[in-house]
Protein backbone atom coordinates (compact mmCIF):
# COMPACT_ATOMS: atom_id res chain seq x y z
CA UNK A 1 0.00 0.00 0.00
CA UNK A 2 2.99 2.13 0.86
CA UNK A 3 4.72 1.57 -2.28
CA UNK A 4 1.53 2.29 -4.20
CA UNK A 5 0.74 5.73 -2.62
CA UNK A 6 4.49 6.46 -3.07
CA UNK A 7 3.98 5.70 -7.12
CA UNK A 8 1.12 7.52 -7.27
CA UNK A 9 2.06 11.00 -5.61
CA UNK A 10 5.78 10.69 -8.27
CA UNK A 11 3.22 10.24 -10.79
CA UNK A 12 1.19 13.24 -9.76
CA UNK A 13 4.04 15.34 -9.00
CA UNK A 14 5.62 14.73 -12.30
CA UNK A 15 2.36 15.41 -14.04
CA UNK A 16 2.21 18.96 -12.07
CA UNK A 17 5.67 19.38 -13.26
CA UNK A 18 5.49 18.99 -16.95
CA UNK A 19 2.27 20.67 -16.97
CA UNK A 20 3.68 23.51 -14.87
CA UNK A 21 1.72 26.84 -16.94
CA UNK A 22 -1.66 24.70 -16.35
CA UNK A 23 -0.99 23.92 -12.64
CA UNK A 24 -0.10 27.30 -11.86
CA UNK A 25 -2.93 28.73 -13.53
CA UNK A 26 -5.25 26.21 -11.36
CA UNK A 27 -3.64 26.94 -8.30
CA UNK A 28 -3.69 30.62 -8.34
CA UNK A 29 -8.01 30.00 -9.51
CA UNK A 30 -8.12 27.99 -6.15
CA UNK A 31 -6.26 30.56 -4.27
CA UNK A 32 -8.40 33.50 -5.54
CA UNK A 33 -11.54 31.46 -5.12
CA UNK A 34 -10.79 29.79 -1.40
CA UNK A 35 -9.72 33.26 -0.44
CA UNK A 36 -13.26 34.67 -1.69
CA UNK A 37 -14.77 31.59 0.35
CA UNK A 38 -12.23 32.58 3.13
CA UNK A 39 -13.32 36.56 2.60
CA UNK A 40 -17.04 36.00 2.83
CA UNK A 41 -16.38 33.42 5.97
CA UNK A 42 -14.98 36.11 7.69
CA UNK A 43 -17.27 38.86 6.79
CA UNK A 44 -20.19 37.09 7.40
CA UNK A 45 -19.62 36.09 10.70
CA UNK A 46 -17.86 40.03 11.44
CA UNK A 47 -21.28 41.17 9.18
CA UNK A 48 -22.99 39.49 12.19
CA UNK A 49 -21.65 40.30 14.80
CA UNK A 50 -21.47 44.20 14.29
CA UNK A 51 -25.38 43.93 13.08
CA UNK A 52 -25.91 42.50 16.56
CA UNK A 53 -24.15 45.26 18.10
CA UNK A 54 -25.58 48.26 16.01
CA UNK A 55 -29.26 46.37 16.18
CA UNK A 56 -29.07 45.80 19.91
CA UNK A 57 -28.62 49.72 20.15
CA UNK A 58 -32.14 50.37 18.45
CA UNK A 59 -34.06 51.17 21.12
CA UNK A 60 -38.22 51.42 21.85
CA UNK A 61 -38.73 55.15 23.49
CA UNK A 62 -42.93 54.31 25.14
CA UNK A 63 -43.69 58.08 26.29
CA UNK A 64 -46.56 57.71 29.42
CA UNK A 65 -49.41 59.81 29.20
CA UNK A 66 -49.44 62.58 31.41
CA UNK A 67 -47.03 65.96 33.05
CA UNK A 68 -46.62 64.46 35.38
CA UNK A 69 -47.85 60.84 34.66
CA UNK A 70 -49.85 59.15 37.11
CA UNK A 71 -48.09 56.41 39.09
CA UNK A 72 -51.16 53.87 38.07
CA UNK A 73 -49.72 54.29 34.67
CA UNK A 74 -46.33 53.88 35.24
CA UNK A 75 -46.57 50.88 37.41
CA UNK A 76 -49.20 49.57 34.60
CA UNK A 77 -46.56 49.87 31.53
CA UNK A 78 -43.46 48.49 33.63
CA UNK A 79 -45.51 45.63 34.21
CA UNK A 80 -46.53 44.77 31.14
CA UNK A 81 -43.05 45.46 29.61
CA UNK A 82 -41.71 43.16 32.69
CA UNK A 83 -44.12 40.44 31.39
CA UNK A 84 -42.57 40.51 27.76
CA UNK A 85 -40.22 37.69 26.56
CA UNK A 86 -38.99 39.76 23.76
CA UNK A 87 -37.78 41.87 25.84
CA UNK A 88 -34.40 42.41 26.78
CA UNK A 89 -33.82 45.13 29.24
CA UNK A 90 -35.82 48.53 29.87
CA UNK A 91 -35.50 51.59 32.05
CA UNK A 92 -37.70 54.40 33.43
CA UNK A 93 -36.86 57.74 32.67
CA UNK A 94 -38.30 60.64 34.86
CA UNK A 95 -39.40 64.17 33.75
CA UNK A 96 -36.63 65.41 35.75
CA UNK A 97 -34.18 62.67 33.83
CA UNK A 98 -35.46 63.49 30.77
CA UNK A 99 -35.10 67.33 31.05
CA UNK A 100 -31.15 66.48 32.42
CA UNK A 101 -30.04 64.48 29.54
CA UNK A 102 -31.57 67.31 27.10
CA UNK A 103 -29.54 69.61 28.83
CA UNK A 104 -26.43 67.17 29.00
CA UNK A 105 -27.14 66.91 25.06
CA UNK A 106 -27.26 70.47 24.04
CA UNK A 107 -24.13 71.52 25.92
CA UNK A 108 -23.93 74.80 27.22
CA UNK A 109 -24.70 77.38 25.30
CA UNK A 110 -28.37 76.12 24.92
CA UNK A 111 -28.77 74.89 28.69
CA UNK A 112 -29.73 78.88 29.74
CA UNK A 113 -32.98 78.62 27.24
CA UNK A 114 -33.94 75.27 29.22
CA UNK A 115 -33.64 77.04 32.45
CA UNK A 116 -36.14 79.50 31.41
CA UNK A 117 -38.67 77.26 31.50
CA UNK A 118 -41.91 77.87 33.77
CA UNK A 119 -42.36 73.99 33.37
CA UNK A 120 -41.14 70.37 32.42
CA UNK A 121 -42.08 69.97 28.85
CA UNK A 122 -40.69 66.59 28.71
CA UNK A 123 -42.74 63.66 29.30
CA UNK A 124 -41.93 60.59 31.11
CA UNK A 125 -40.80 57.00 28.98
CA UNK A 126 -39.68 53.59 29.30
CA UNK A 127 -36.57 52.90 27.13
CA UNK A 128 -36.84 49.14 25.71
CA UNK A 129 -34.41 46.92 24.25
CA UNK A 130 -35.16 43.94 22.57
CA UNK A 131 -33.71 40.68 21.99
CA UNK A 132 -34.11 39.94 18.75
CA UNK A 133 -33.66 43.02 16.06
CA UNK A 134 -36.42 41.22 14.03
CA UNK A 135 -38.87 41.89 15.91
CA UNK A 136 -38.84 45.42 16.76
CA UNK A 137 -41.54 46.40 15.12
CA UNK A 138 -43.62 43.48 16.72
CA UNK A 139 -42.95 44.68 20.47
CA UNK A 140 -43.48 48.47 19.60
CA UNK A 141 -47.01 47.50 17.86
CA UNK A 142 -47.69 46.60 21.48
CA UNK A 143 -48.14 49.53 22.95
CA UNK A 144 -49.94 51.97 19.75
CA UNK A 145 -53.31 51.51 21.30
CA UNK A 146 -52.13 51.11 25.00
CA UNK A 147 -54.04 53.79 26.97
CA UNK A 148 -51.66 54.74 29.14
CA UNK A 149 -49.35 55.56 26.08
CA UNK A 150 -49.16 59.05 25.09
CA UNK A 151 -50.70 59.15 21.88
CA UNK A 152 -52.43 61.81 20.17
CA UNK A 153 -55.65 60.95 18.98
CA UNK A 154 -55.14 58.72 15.47
CA UNK A 155 -51.30 58.69 15.70
CA UNK A 156 -49.01 56.85 17.23
CA UNK A 157 -45.97 59.16 18.04
CA UNK A 158 -45.92 58.21 21.93
CA UNK A 159 -44.16 54.88 20.57
CA UNK A 160 -40.82 56.00 19.11
CA UNK A 161 -38.01 53.88 17.15
CA UNK A 162 -35.71 53.44 14.37
CA UNK A 163 -38.31 51.13 12.58
CA UNK A 164 -36.99 52.19 8.98
CA UNK A 165 -33.50 52.21 9.99
CA UNK A 166 -33.74 48.58 11.31
CA UNK A 167 -35.75 47.30 8.68
CA UNK A 168 -32.42 48.94 5.79
CA UNK A 169 -30.16 47.92 7.94
CA UNK A 170 -30.96 43.82 7.92
CA UNK A 171 -31.81 44.22 4.32
CA UNK A 172 -28.90 45.27 3.29
CA UNK A 173 -27.13 42.78 5.64
CA UNK A 174 -28.78 40.09 4.00
CA UNK A 175 -28.63 41.22 0.70
CA UNK A 176 -24.92 41.44 1.06
CA UNK A 177 -24.34 38.32 2.50
CA UNK A 178 -26.63 36.48 -0.56
CA UNK A 179 -24.27 38.24 -2.70
CA UNK A 180 -21.16 37.51 -1.58
CA UNK A 181 -22.21 33.38 -1.55
CA UNK A 182 -23.42 33.95 -5.36
CA UNK A 183 -19.70 35.40 -6.20
CA UNK A 184 -18.17 32.09 -4.27
CA UNK A 185 -20.14 29.51 -6.02
CA UNK A 186 -19.45 31.21 -9.28
CA UNK A 187 -15.70 31.08 -8.67
CA UNK A 188 -16.04 27.56 -7.23
CA UNK A 189 -17.23 26.40 -10.28
CA UNK A 190 -14.35 28.41 -12.39
CA UNK A 191 -11.72 26.57 -9.97
CA UNK A 192 -13.61 23.32 -10.69
CA UNK A 193 -13.03 23.64 -14.74
CA UNK A 194 -9.92 24.86 -14.93
CA UNK A 195 -8.60 22.09 -12.59
CA UNK A 196 -10.78 19.79 -14.77
CA UNK A 197 -8.45 20.75 -18.14
CA UNK A 198 -5.24 20.80 -16.35
CA UNK A 199 -5.93 17.29 -15.58
CA UNK A 200 -7.77 16.57 -19.17
CA UNK A 201 -4.35 17.92 -20.47
CA UNK A 202 -2.20 15.54 -18.13
CA UNK A 203 -4.20 12.50 -20.07
CA UNK A 204 -3.92 14.05 -23.16
CA UNK A 205 -0.03 13.87 -22.66
CA UNK A 206 0.18 10.30 -21.32
CA UNK A 207 -2.75 8.93 -23.39
CA UNK A 208 0.07 6.57 -24.77
CA UNK A 209 1.56 5.57 -21.64
CA UNK A 210 -2.16 5.29 -20.09
CA UNK A 211 -3.07 2.38 -23.31
CA UNK A 212 -0.02 0.57 -22.16
CA UNK A 213 -1.27 0.44 -18.89
CA UNK A 214 -4.78 -0.85 -20.04
CA UNK A 215 -3.02 -3.16 -22.18
CA UNK A 216 -0.99 -4.87 -19.30
CA UNK A 217 -3.75 -5.13 -17.40
CA UNK A 218 -3.99 -2.09 -14.96
CA UNK A 219 -6.81 -1.56 -13.17
CA UNK A 220 -9.37 1.37 -13.64
CA UNK A 221 -8.72 2.94 -10.22
CA UNK A 222 -4.53 2.43 -10.75
CA UNK A 223 -4.55 4.41 -13.55
CA UNK A 224 -7.32 7.19 -12.42
CA UNK A 225 -5.39 7.85 -8.93
CA UNK A 226 -2.50 10.08 -10.25
CA UNK A 227 -4.84 12.45 -11.83
CA UNK A 228 -6.89 12.53 -8.82
CA UNK A 229 -4.01 12.89 -6.27
CA UNK A 230 -3.20 15.67 -8.79
CA UNK A 231 -6.46 17.87 -8.50
CA UNK A 232 -6.32 17.23 -4.87
CA UNK A 233 -2.25 18.93 -4.79
CA UNK A 234 -3.72 21.32 -7.12
CA UNK A 235 -6.22 22.57 -4.42
CA UNK A 236 -4.40 21.57 -0.99
CA UNK A 237 -1.69 23.86 -1.81
CA UNK A 238 -4.22 27.11 -3.21
CA UNK A 239 -6.39 26.61 -0.63
CA UNK A 240 -3.38 27.13 2.39
CA UNK A 241 -2.28 29.96 0.55
CA UNK A 242 -5.34 31.78 0.22
CA UNK A 243 -5.67 30.43 3.57
CA UNK A 244 -2.82 32.18 5.52
CA UNK A 245 -3.17 35.06 3.07
CA UNK A 246 -7.03 35.43 4.37
CA UNK A 247 -6.14 34.90 7.83
CA UNK A 248 -3.44 37.68 8.14
CA UNK A 249 -5.54 39.97 6.31
CA UNK A 250 -8.42 39.32 9.26
CA UNK A 251 -5.25 40.22 11.67
CA UNK A 252 -5.48 43.68 9.92
CA UNK A 253 -8.33 44.43 9.30
CA UNK A 254 -9.20 43.82 13.46
CA UNK A 255 -6.14 46.02 14.39
CA UNK A 256 -6.79 48.81 12.20
CA UNK A 257 -10.50 49.24 13.25
CA UNK A 258 -9.42 48.88 17.12
CA UNK A 259 -6.91 51.77 16.60
CA UNK A 260 -9.85 53.59 14.99
CA UNK A 261 -12.20 53.42 17.57
CA UNK A 262 -14.43 51.84 15.76
CA UNK A 263 -15.12 49.28 18.47
CA UNK A 264 -18.76 49.55 18.34
CA UNK A 265 -18.64 47.66 14.86
CA UNK A 266 -17.34 43.96 17.52
CA UNK A 267 -14.82 43.28 14.94
CA UNK A 268 -13.64 39.60 15.77
CA UNK A 269 -10.71 37.34 13.93
CA UNK A 270 -12.24 33.99 12.60
CA UNK A 271 -10.35 31.31 14.75
CA UNK A 272 -7.57 29.92 12.62
CA UNK A 273 -8.04 26.15 13.32
CA UNK A 274 -10.86 25.53 15.60
CA UNK A 275 -14.26 27.20 16.81
CA UNK A 276 -17.38 26.98 18.83
CA UNK A 277 -20.73 26.34 16.77
CA UNK A 278 -22.27 23.67 14.89
CA UNK A 279 -19.16 24.12 12.12
CA UNK A 280 -16.04 23.37 14.61
CA UNK A 281 -13.35 23.88 12.08
CA UNK A 282 -11.39 27.31 11.48
CA UNK A 283 -9.84 29.04 8.76
CA UNK A 284 -7.03 27.05 7.82
CA UNK A 285 -8.52 23.63 8.01
CA UNK A 286 -11.97 25.08 6.36
CA UNK A 287 -10.43 26.25 3.36
CA UNK A 288 -8.10 23.82 2.59
CA UNK A 289 -11.11 21.08 2.97
CA UNK A 290 -12.61 22.63 0.25
CA UNK A 291 -9.67 23.14 -2.08
CA UNK A 292 -9.07 19.73 -1.75
CA UNK A 293 -12.47 18.82 -2.85
CA UNK A 294 -13.09 20.99 -5.34
CA UNK A 295 -9.79 19.65 -7.06
CA UNK A 296 -10.80 16.81 -6.79
CA UNK A 297 -13.78 17.30 -8.16
CA UNK A 298 -12.41 18.99 -10.94
CA UNK A 299 -10.43 15.70 -11.73
CA UNK A 300 -13.20 13.27 -11.37
CA UNK A 301 -15.24 15.40 -13.80
CA UNK A 302 -11.74 15.16 -16.26
CA UNK A 303 -11.78 11.24 -15.82
CA UNK A 304 -15.24 10.98 -16.56
CA UNK A 305 -15.40 12.64 -19.61
CA UNK A 306 -11.84 12.16 -20.94
CA UNK A 307 -10.44 8.91 -19.54
CA UNK A 308 -12.55 6.14 -20.41
CA UNK A 309 -11.61 3.67 -17.87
Amino acid sequence: MTVRLSFFLSEAFDSLRRNWVMTMASVLTVVVTMAILGVVLVTDKNLKEGTTSLTNRVEIEVFIKGAPPQQSSIDALGAKIRGMSQVKSFTFVSQAQALADLKKMLGAGAQQIVSNLESNPLPASYKIFVKNPNEVDQVAQLFFHDPNVDNDPGTTDGVSYAKQTVRNLLGTVDLVQKAMWVVTVLFALAAILLTSTTVRLSIFARRREVEIMQLVGATSWFIRWPFILEGFITGLVGSLVAALGVWGANVLAYNWIHQSKLDFLRPIKYPLFAQSGPWPLGLIPTLVLAGAVLGALGSALALRRYLRV
